[in-house]
């Protein structure tokens, strides 16, 4: 089925699908006790060798198939180095910050990549702009209801927020030059590269951990990433990055929500009300950016 035949209501559950997943990855990633930019390794490189076979095999409709170009690899390659700097400093800040807090931040990059999506051609509409405005202000108040976290978590989760922008716009142009299928190993080998750096480069292990710890790791591969992000970038194919962006600043509160369950983070009241502004504001942006 051609991306832009799925209906609204298909369009709808593939992004709530989305939010759904990647709304797990802070809590199984401080679970998992691995630290931030290995725990990003182990996640791309697990998720690029579960969708490899997929590349692989055969297609018979011509939309999914494709073949590789220069061109197209590129801009995979250019989405994972922007995705393993998302995911390794985004998990970094986890220990520096909490999860209500984190996510909160790094999902601002709804506005870096309404900024960036100008470059190709996507202006935010006016409905998207205030419904990203109205969350923006949720997620400042969000963020000042929960004072445990520091500075440094601040702005690593900051650096996830400028770079996941850059990726889910690079995401947006891949539509035209690189089928799913390829594009989404592609990426996530790449951003795998980038976190082994990372890693490499703070000294930080990569193997000696628990059998908990690695079942924590395939959970972190699987529901936020092979099952979350590649959701997103399926939504990219039919919907502006404004939109698909717009949408994922539902996931604090889903995070929130989990942390509170599983890592008895028990956030003020008033953290709630102000999820319900960031709903508001996910809700308006993501009604008014699908296409028919």
């Amino acid at each position: 089925m051609p991306f832009l035949a799925y209906s609204r209501i298909q369009q709808l559950l593939i992004l709530a699908t989305a939010v759904t997943a990647v709304s797990s990855a802070s809590v199984i990633a401080i679970l998992s006790g691995v630290p931030g930019s290995a725990a990003s390794f182990w996640r791309m490189i697990i998720s690029a060798l579960l969708l490899t076979p997929l590349a692989v095999k055969p297609s018979y409709n011509e939309y999914y198939s494709s073949t590789l170009t220069l061109n197209g690899v590129l801009v995979g390659m250019a989405a994972g180095l922007m995705l393993g700097i998302h995911m390794s400093s985004w998990l970094e800040s986890l220990a520096y910050a909490s999860v209500a807090v984190s996510t909160t931040i790094v999902c601002t990059h709804a506005l870096f990549s309404s900024v960036f999506s100008i470059g190709i051609g996507e202006p935010p509409r006016k409905p998207q702009i205030i419904g990203i405005v109205i969350s923006l202000v949720g997620v400042f108040l969000l963020t000042g209801a929960d004072p445990s976290s520091s500075v440094l978590g601040g702005i690593l989760a900051l650096i996830g927020a400028v770079s996941g922008g850059a990726y889910f716009v690079l995401g947006r142009v891949s539509r035209n030059k690189l089928s799913l299928k390829l594009y989404l190993p592609i990426t996530y080998a790449t951003a795998a590269f980038v976190s082994l750096l990372f890693s490499y480069i703070q000294g930080e292990p990569l193997t000696g951990y628990t059998l908990e710890s690695w079942g924590y790791l395939l959970l972190l591969a699987l529901i936020p990433n092979v099952i979350g992000h590649s959701l997103l970038n399926l939504s990219l194919r039919f919907s502006t990055a404004t939109t698909v962006t717009g949408a994922v600043l539902g996931e604090p509160v889903g995070a929130t929500v989990l942390a509170f369950i599983l890592l008895g983070q028990h956030p003020p009241v008033t953290v709630y009300l102000y999820m319900g502004i960031v709903l508001l504001g996910v809700a308006l942006s993501v009604k008014s950016g699908l296409e028919l």
